[in-house]
């Protein structure tokens, strides 16, 4: 018997829209950190209601590729 009600799924790197537990998942940044880039305007994030933090992965890539290297 099948559920029809389930939820597909889909994985973290596939998925358009982020919450930041899985933009932290998916990068290994903790959650404060990236919380704090978006308040600061170095990540872009857009509400997905009133509460709902989202970040598009357009956004992500462009954000860890401006991040600057580290050099010994």
């Amino acid at each position: 018997m099948t559920d029809s009600k389930k939820t597909p799924c889909v994985p973290i790197a596939d998925r358009p829209l982020l919450g930041v537990d899985e933009v932290e998942a998916l990068t290994g940044v903790p959650a404060k950190i990236i919380r704090a880039n978006v308040r600061n305007g170095l990540l872009k994030a857009c509400m997905a209601g009133s509460t709902t933090m989202r970040i598009r992965r357009a956004d992500l890539d462009a954000w860890l590729d401006a991040l600057p290297a580290w050099h010994a």
